[in-house]
């Protein structure tokens, strides 16, 4: 396994099934782009501890991961129990499981951008919100 790998395999156990959230400090650069937006290890430390706040044994399970030059590539599955109101779905005990694919950009032994992606609408279906469709602005298209 390699170094980036070991940080990676730390970054799913620690953070996100251990809850240890500060570890973020030891993955990420100081300043890294997750989905190309700017963020900082205490940034997401606080968004993950927001997060997982809503879902007793909230747990992220590697399926598999490899490496490719400098990225780190993960597919996992989410699983954990909605225990607290969170966006458009009250707590109702509900458990669930989606896939995520996580593909992680190293330099200098750090995260310097990730990208994220997972069915957040079969998330909120296993949690049983009734979702509408939102319209900000009328489009003119």
């Amino acid at each position: 396994m390699t170094a980036a790998e070991e940080t990676i395999r730390r970054y799913w156990q620690e953070i996100w099934s251990e809850g240890r959230f500060e570890v973020a400090a030891q993955v990420y650069a100081p300043s890294f782009r997750e989905n190309h937006e700017l963020s900082t290890p205490e940034e997401f430390a606080t968004g993950a501890a927001a997060w997982a706040a809503h879902f007793a044994d909230f747990r992220a399970d590697v399926d598999e991961m490899f490496s490719a030059g400098h990225r780190v590539i993960t597919r996992v599955t989410y699983r954990g129990t909605h225990t607290g109101d969170f966006k458009a779905a009250p707590a109702r005990g509900a458990t669930y499981e989606v896939p995520g694919i996580d593909i992680f950009e190293f330099e200098g032994g750090l995260v310097v951008q990730h990208w994220h992606s997972t069915d957040h609408l079969e998330l909120f279906r296993q949690l049983g919100a009734e979702l509408t469709p939102r319209i900000d602005e009328p489009r003119h298209d």
